[in-house]
């Protein structure tokens, strides 16, 4: 796969993400409303980069869509906590899959973009997934 097309990919992981976090933000108070939002700000940071790094490259970054649909209902803290992980989980991978179509030179930023969602996978979740090395 081309960095272009793994960037839009994680693209729209990202803007994915960003509205995810509005729903989590929603359901928790505290501490970890104030660590939702916090990864909210994160992802958009990362959304804007990857919109930058999309044109760099020649194309034209697809717009995101108006609302995404969670893959299950999001009603209390307990289901907040596990849509947070859920995101962070499948960013890792998309972010692994763009470091490996990824030239060198920025091959390590993206290997450790994904690390920051695995890391944040594990503090939503409690638990740390199983890989067996293939992607």
């Amino acid at each position: 796969m081309t960095e272009t097309v793994s960037a839009v990919l994680v693209l729209d992981g990202t803007e994915a993400a960003v509205y995810a976090y509005g729903l989590v933000a929603a359901r928790l108070t505290g501490a970890e409303r104030s660590r939702a939002l916090s990864a909210m700000s994160w992802h958009r940071s990362q959304r804007d980069s990857l919109r930058s790094r999309i044109t760099a490259l020649g194309s034209t970054p697809p717009a995101a869509a108006a609302a995404y649909t969670p893959p299950f209902p999001v009603t209390d803290a307990s289901t907040a906590r596990r849509l947070a992980a859920l995101v962070e989980d499948r960013l890792a991978g998309q972010w692994a899959a763009l470091a490996g179509a990824t030239p060198a030179a920025k091959r390590t930023q993206d290997a450790l973009t994904a690390a920051a969602c695995a890391v944040r996978q594990v503090s939503w979740s409690g638990t740390a997934p199983v890989w067996n090395g293939a992607l």
